[in-house]
């Protein structure tokens, strides 16, 4: 068996290819220019992936679990990646069956047999360490194989990562998000002629729809542009708010009216992505349906931690 092959059982054609495409442009920066996989159909619910030789073990071992795990993506499949450990010394030189068990819960890690039979656990800190497993090294022969299509580095989905007339756009879901908030602030300013009180309702859920936005939309936020202007959104806002307190008649105060709350998530948002970026190697996901248990921990924290420090600067301003 050639390095660096992966076959699938389960999950539709079009999947495969979108997570490998996905795969790739999440990893552009790590990848030389040239680099390619080639995606063959092998049957109804088989595929097989010749991944380019040039890609070391770690990647591998990321593109294997990105392909189980994948974002956005909803399939069930069993996976089997073969190469050749180049580190550390204990599986050194050692051929590899790669897969991720069905009862795996943290989402993190590859496990590996080795051709004598011997499993380990790959965790992405860089720990390999020996494991319980009951798969046995082997070699699934897969025949002459023609007519690939080849998944390259797209740079323009790198940017977009979908098609352009989509709301799954981050640029055009930016658009219309931004269009709805600017209409909801105009009409709840309206509102202020008639009631104040109403206006300061509404105005504090619009806060909170747009610290909802910024929290959820973490494929949106991946996108360094569209980050800086959400950035500049939240800014805007705060001081929509803080002129609101000036010329407030009222009691109402900058905390309780949420206006930090945007611009708080989006301060803690980008530190905390880059560390869970460089201990698991891949991006967070904030999303019930494809979280392991460190994206539910990343989200929590982010969660909570911008609520509690706006709090804490709002009483401060106050």
């Amino acid at each position: 068996m050639d390095n660096n092959i992966i076959i699938i059982k389960g999950g539709a054609y079009s999947d495969i290819k979108k997570a490998l495409q996905q795969w790739m442009n999440l990893y552009e920066k790590d990848l030389l220019s040239d680099i390619t996989l080639e995606l063959y159909k092998n049957g109804r619910g088989h595929h097989i992936i010749k991944a380019d030789k040039r890609i070391d073990n770690e990647r591998f071992y990321y593109l294997v679990n990105y392909l189980y795990y994948p974002e956005g993506i909803n399939y069930t499949i069993d996976i089997e990646g073969y190469t050749k450990a180049a580190n550390p010394e204990i599986i050194r030189n050692k051929n590899l069956l790669i897969y991720i068990p069905k009862t795996d819960k943290e989402g993190d890690n590859v496990f590996a047999v080795t051709e004598d039979n011997n499993t380990f656990k790959i965790d992405f800190g860089g720990k390999v360490k020996p494991a319980d497993g009951n798969r046995q090294y082997h070699v699934t022969e897969i025949g002459e194989l023609s007519n690939p299509e080849i998944i390259r580095i797209n740079k323009i989905r790198t940017v977009t990562n979908i098609k352009t007339d989509s709301f799954d756009n981050p640029g055009k879901r930016f658009r219309i998000i931004s269009l709805i908030l600017l209409a909801a602030i105009i009409l709840s300013s309206l509102m202020l002629l008639k009631s104040e009180a109403f206006f300061f309702k509404t105005t504090f859920i619009i806060a909170i729809a747009i610290w909802a936005w910024f929290f959820g939309d973490y494929e949106m936020l991946r996108v360094e542009k569209y980050y800086w202007f959400s950035f500049c959104i939240a800014i805007t806002f705060l001081g929509y708010g803080l002129l609101i307190q000036q010329h407030s008649i009222t009691e109402i105060q900058i905390g309780r009216l949420g206006s930090l709350l945007p611009l708080t998530v989006l301060i803690i948002q980008k530190p905390l992505r880059f560390a869970f970026k460089q201990i698991f190697k891949r991006e967070p996901v904030v999303e019930r349906n494809n979280t392991t248990l460190w994206d539910t921990l990343y989200a929590i924290i982010l969660f909570f931690a911008s609520v509690f420090i706006s709090l804490i600067i709002g009483d401060k301003i106050n």
